[in-house]
């Protein structure tokens, strides 16, 4: 089933349309909670409702299900947070489902999946009977706006600078990138704007590369210096999935420009990439054919898929991703 928008259904509960059932997939932490704390206001219109969370680690299934077709001990409405239920099985699941298809209008039910598998069968399922919400990490192309959004939120306000590094530090998550703002917001001045300054030193880095230097290092098809830098970002806390992404925004752009019109478009077109990178483009393109182009562009989906599904991480992932960008498939 199509995934439902996050933000449409937030409008949606505002307006007074609050469902029974809610299935949220994807792994931004900020995002899933962000979306039980809208859940939770809609309910306490009337009265606080009665909340209770169970995560797959420790929770009596069967409980559960039996609870949730019974009505709140106190008569008012009750919340409940399913997290990763995945281990379900058996006549408990089978009665999960019925209730998802029925549920007890008296209830809220919020079923978190971290993991996106369209294989997994509980998914299937369940995407059967309640509409998905995506609640993955969003491209980078609207990272910004979660950025714009959260120091509004925390009546903040940064440079462009600022902006930049802090994407460029913790744009993997929405998640990432609030801890950031509530580090900085801590140890900030009251009716300071944040530099960039601030970011580097409330956000713990130690400064020799900054990600956008990978991604720059591969555009110039400079293998041992994209090791050196790859090598000391992961050093540095920065996860790979994020230097993955960082280096598809890239590449994808550089593809889209080896295609008919492509260098005559407004540059760039597919997601965030910071001033430095954008003015290189030219410099870029001319290190790599078109076939070079579109083979980095599947290997750099691959390494997305195999980090998202456990099959690589660190230096076994990002060496040979960076050997395939710099040296080729000879």
């Amino acid at each position: 089933m199509k995934q439902k928008s996050l933000r449409q259904t937030v409008d949606e509960m505002r307006r007074g349309k609050l469902e029974p059932v809610y299935f949220l997939n994807g792994n931004d932490y900020f995002l899933q909670s962000l979306f039980v704390d809208e859940v939770m206001a809609a309910l306490t219109k009337d009265e606080a409702p009665e909340k209770s969370y169970f995560s797959a680690e420790s929770v009596d299934y069967t409980a559960v299900v039996t609870d949730l077709f019974s009505g709140s001990l106190f008569g008012g409405k009750k919340l409940v947070v399913l997290h990763n239920p995945t281990r379900m099985s058996g006549k408990t699941k089978d009665d999960f489902f019925d209730y998802c298809r029925q549920p007890n209008s008296d209830n809220s039910l919020i079923v978190i999946l971290d993991k996106v598998d369209r294989r997994s069968a509980f998914t299937k399922n369940l995407s059967q009977i309640v509409p998905p919400i995506g609640t993955s990490p969003p491209f980078p192309d609207k990272m910004a706006s979660w950025i714009e959004f959260l120091l509004k939120k925390n009546d903040l306000s940064a440079t462009k600078d600022a902006r930049e590094l802090l994407l460029e530090l913790s744009g993997d998550s929405v998640y990432h990138i609030a801890n950031e703002i509530e580090k900085i917001k801590i140890g900030l001045p009251e009716d300071s704007k944040i530099e960039e300054s601030h970011v580097a030193d409330f956000c713990g880095w130690e400064r020799e590369y900054f990600p956008w230097h990978l991604s720059d290092a591969a555009g110039s098809k400079d293998f041992h210096k994209s090791i050196l830098i790859g090598k000391s970002l992961l050093h540095h806390g920065v996860d790979v999935a994020s230097m993955v992404t960082q280096l598809a925004t890239l590449f994808q752009e550089l593809y889209l420009m080896s295609l008919p019109d492509g260098q005559e478009s407004d540059l760039p077109r597919t997601g965030w990439l910071n001033q430095i990178l954008t003015r290189k483009l030219p410099t870029y393109f001319n290190n790599f054919s078109q076939n070079e182009l579109e083979q980095i562009v599947k290997a750099l989906g691959e390494a997305d898929r195999n980090i998202k599904t456990g099959k690589g991480s660190g230096e076994t992932l990002l060496v040979p991703l960076l050997h395939r960008i710099a040296v080729g498939y000879a």
